[in-house]
């Protein structure tokens, strides 16, 4: 399997998408910066001479041209660009004060632009912003101040944003770099045991790091369905040996009756007990396929769909009644404890095979004298249905295994079956959410069935 290039990984585009966004963010901060910066300056540089310009005006108001000159000179006329500079013309143009001339008649703001020259004998332009304001008799103050460090200041304003801008496009490269080839080695992991599992190793498992980010997380999915698919796969093969090892005794004796009955000359009362005894192995050949369907049926889930509210006490006390004779028939008996109106969401057929299939398991693999019980208890958390008997039990070692398809313990291999009985149950409870359990009944065994109070509760 091919691996996609770098740039074409969903890290480094989402890097790249993230980066643009941040750049036009940052560019956007940039310029509001810079004309918030200038504005700022530019309007401080401007008060500072309109209320220089309205006091010398109120001056010339009070006093006189003669006292206006006088301030003009006691402010320090320079021609250095730390200092304002003044000037007031008459109607023909002349400077009257101060050495500012060159601007226009016209009342307001205006910018002049001039060239200087430098300590080190090079031209340089100067901004001046000059403030005019039209005195009587024709006459115009003018009080300027250089406005070069509001230049300079955007000027190293977008210096800065230019190198940030830089530094924002190398870090964010370099991350997306490292992130997208991160994302490729972690993908290119996963791609290696997938390729190890598709060609047979079906043990081996998706790699998953400590940090736990998203592909980690995916892969224990994966890894957890890897699991369920093994033990499924693991589950039909045992089924396909157990199904091969059971049904060929049946089989076996099944053709050696009728090859008895084609070589051997026989009566048409003896033809009846062979043919006979074909159909009886015959239905346990269809039995024992019908009980696997049955519980693949059950594992398929398709039943939950048909789920309704049914009274589980009802049910139960009908299989007692229906196995009762059985079990007096046989030298046992039954004791019960039913809680009344004990109601479950689930299917009714299937919950009465599963008491029906444990109480029968009860009465048949325990000997004569046996007394059996069977209680139903329901609370706000859990329904208990339990099946407990003083007969011989189960050894702690087989309690799991009688689950398994197809197995029988020794002292049930005399009795009829086909060792399915409980693998359906198992699936019914399954089914419904619950939980079954094995346990010491000091004598005896005792069966705990256990399904949560969202499936159940009591009327």
């Amino acid at each position: 399997m091919k691996l996609p290039s770098l740039v074409d990984t969903t890290s480094f585009k989402l890097s790249a998408l993230y980066l643009g966004l941040f750049l036009l963010s940052f560019l956007a901060i940039g310029i509001t910066v810079y004309l918030l910066t200038y504005h700022t300056l530019e309007q401080q540089l401007k008060n500072t001479i309109e209320t220089e310009a309205i006091l010398l005006k109120a001056e010339y108001d009070s006093s006189g041209l003669s006292e206006l000159k006088k301030e003009i000179g006691e402010a320090g006329v320079s021609v250095s660009h730390t200092l304002r500079e003044y000037g007031v013309v008459n109607q023909h143009g002349e400077l009257i004060a101060g050495n500012l001339r060159y601007f226009k008649p016209l009342a307001g703001w205006q910018i002049i632009r001039r060239g200087t020259k430098s300590i080190n004998y090079d031209e340089e332009t100067q901004n001046l912003y000059v403030r005019v304001i039209a005195l009587p008799n024709a006459m115009w103050l003018a009080v300027g101040q250089n406005g070069d460090y509001i230049q300079e200041a955007g000027e190293a304003i977008v210096q800065a944003f230019i190198w940030g801008f830089v530094l924002v496009i190398f870090l964010g490269a370099g991350g997306g770099l490292y992130l997208s080839h991160a994302f490729l080695r972690k993908i290119q992991r996963i791609t290696q045991s997938t390729q190890a599992i598709i060609a047979g190793d079906l043990k081996h498992r998706l790699p998953v790091s400590k940090n736990r980010d998203e592909l980690d997380n995916l892969a224990l999915l994966l890894n957890q369905m890897l699991d369920k698919i093994g033990s499924l796969i693991e589950n039909i093969q045992q089924v396909s040996n157990d199904i091969a090892h059971d049904l060929r005794t049946p089989i076996s004796h099944l053709k050696f009756r009728l090859e008895n009955a084609l070589t051997r000359n026989l009566s048409a009362e003896q033809y009846t007990e062979r043919i006979a005894f074909a159909i009886e192995e015959v239905d346990t050949i269809l039995d024992t396929f019908s009980a696997m369907l049955r519980i693949s049926q059950i594992e398929s889930g398709s039943r939950r769909s048909g789920f309704k509210t049914v009274n589980l006490s009802a049910i139960v006390v009908a299989v007692i009644d229906a196995l009762y004779p059985v079990a007096v028939e046989q030298g046992k008996t039954i004791r019960s404890d039913i809680q009344q109106d004990v109601t479950l969401t689930g299917d009714k057929e299937l919950l009465t095979q599963m008491a029906f299939n444990l109480l029968d398991n009860a009465i048949l693999h325990t000997p004569k004298g046996t007394q059996i019980k069977v209680s139903l208890r329901s609370s706000c958390t859990q329904t208990e249905f339990i099946v407990a008997d003083n007969g011989p039990g189960i050894t702690e070692a087989y309690r799991l295994r009688v689950f398994q398809r197809f197995y029988r313990l020794e002292q049930s291999r005399t009795t009829p079956g086909n060792g399915l009985g409980l693998s359906i149950v198992a699936a019914i409870i399954d089914l419904h959410g619950g939980t079954i359990a094995l346990s010491e009944n000091n004598p005896g065994l005792k069966v705990v069935v256990t399904i949560c109070n969202r499936h159940s509760n009591t009327a």
